[in-house]
């Protein structure tokens, strides 16, 4: 056996403790007496090097207790140690043996010993004594024992042994919600979660009244990760949706759930009619979509469930439906509910409510950059931009934020045409000039580059300016 310096400390606090016991003991006494305490001496000595390899907290009391431990409570123990280590779990569990006379606390040491010799044993043999063993071993002892059977299955690469200790520790009704969580990652590495979804469908429902509430919800968080690993999607939606129960408001990490398992298994019109009393719980819904647009502090939770419902009705739903919630959204100024407005439009006959929303949304500045970016791929969008500079000839911010997004948007021509029409309109205008000398270099026309910067007034001119021109002069 290696000698570690732990294990070397406890033997030699052992020894001495022997030595002073032995010094009292071997005084001049009868020769049967004498023979009878050497026999014990050797098997002192023989039970401490067995115990000197548990953990410091079971080896130290157990090595003190040995010391004064009686003749026949001794010998049981040497028994004990001379003993196969799979009779020796089962004496300790569910066999009557003389190794019960030392009572539970003893139980308790030798087991943990036992656990740390690491024997080669059948592990599912000895699980099953262990959950047997009845009043020998407490709850707790009974739970960290089969845990630590398990992380030995899965060292060994024995991943549906470890899930089939785990689901046993989960069965005891003092099973901890540490034990559950190691079943749900054994199983997943066994890629069996059928055990892992029995004890958590048992745990929640037997502690559902009296454990914290965000440790149940992390419990349903996990059933129903598993519930979609293992394509139960249609299943997991039922769990949550019989959840949602009574009033609303409901709560949003069960509607969470919920929203997930319903768009993975297509069935968002399951969820929708729930979704909808949610939202009306929310003094914005009732609002239309003109006052919303114009209410300054809007729910962000109310934006997210409407959101929701716009997902699941785009999916689902008649085009007419998902409008409605795409444009109370828009009207929210949530910008991403306006392409869908746009590809929505014509199917749903709803293209006029779709340019007074697009035209309201040119007006709020959280906005405008989708519009001018929608405005070059669909052509109400293009429409009702077009309008609008036609409408304010002389808004220089809103002329130039449309001619850059549609020099960005160009892939083929020269952009240079649109910054020279931006430039009819707003002469001399300085970023103009410089987007308009960046146009020509890229179409490598150097000298009508510097024919813009001769345009440019001196005092207007960069550092960065005057170097550009040197090098185009050299061009």
């Amino acid at each position: 056996m290696k000698i570690t310096r732990r294990t070397a400390g406890l033997l030699i606090i052992l020894y001495l403790t022997l030595t002073g016991v032995w010094a009292w003991r071997l005084r001049p006494q009868i020769k049967g007496t004498e023979i009878t305490e050497q026999r014990m001496q050797r098997d002192q000595e023989k039970i401490a090097a067995y115990l000197a390899k548990a953990p410091k907290d079971t080896a130290l009391p157990a090595l003190m207790r040995l010391a004064r431990m009686p003749e026949d409570q001794l010998q049981a123990l040497s028994d004990w140690v001379n003993e196969q280590p799979i009779n020796q779990i089962r004496q300790l569990t569910v066999q009557k043996a003389p190794i019960a006379m030392l009572g539970p606390e003893w139980g308790e040491a030798l087991l943990q010993t036992w656990l740390v010799h690491k024997a080669p044993v059948d592990l599912l043999e000895v699980h099953l004594m262990i959950a047997a063993a009845g009043d020998r071993l407490n709850e707790e002892a009974r739970d960290t024992t089969l845990k630590m059977l398990a992380q030995r299955a899965l060292s060994q690469g024995d991943k549906l042994d470890a899930v089939t200790i785990l689901g046993r520790a989960c069965e005891l009704p003092g099973a901890s919600y540490e034990t559950l969580r190691q079943l749900t990652a054994a199983c997943r590495a066994a890629r069996y979660t059928a055990p892992a979804l029995r004890a958590l469908a048992t745990w929640i429902n037997r502690h559902q009244d009296d454990a914290l509430d965000e440790v149940i919800e992390e419990a349903r968080d996990m059933e129903l990760a598993l519930m979609m690993e293992s394509d139960l999607t249609a299943e997991a939606l039922s769990l949550q949706l019989h959840l949602l129960v009574g009033r609303a408001p409901y709560p949003e990490r069960t509607l969470d759930r919920a929203f997930l398992a319903a768009r993975r298994a297509h069935q968002g019109s399951r969820l929708l009619p729930i979704l909808e009393r949610h939202l009306e719980s929310f003094s914005e819904h009732s609002l239309s979509p003109l006052k919303l647009s114009q209410q300054q502090n809007i729910s962000p939770n109310y934006l997210r469930w409407l959101s929701c419902y716009a997902a699941l009705c785009d999916e689902e739903q008649p085009a007419s439906v998902a409008f409605a919630a795409h444009l109370r959204l828009a009207a929210a100024r949530v910008s991403a509910a306006l392409p869908r407005l746009c590809a929505l439009a014509e199917q749903a006959h709803k293209k006029e409510e779709t340019e007074a929303a697009l035209t309201q949304a040119l007006d709020q500045p959280a906005q405008i950059f989708t519009v001018l970016q929608l405005a070059q791929r669909d052509p109400i969008a293009r429409k009702v931009l077009a309008a609008k500079l036609r409408a304010l000839p002389d808004n220089r911010e809103l002329h130039f934020s449309a001619t850059l997004a549609k020099a960005q948007a160009q892939t083929s021509g020269s952009t240079a045409i649109l910054w020279q029409e931006f430039l009819r309109r707003f002469p001399g205008d300085k970023a103009a000039q410089r987007r308009l000398i960046q146009a020509y270099m890229e179409e490598q026309q150097p000298a009508l580059a510097l024919r813009v910067y001769d345009e440019i007034p001196a005092q207007y001119l960069t550092d960065e300016d005057r170097g550009q021109q040197e090098l185009l002069r050299q061009l």
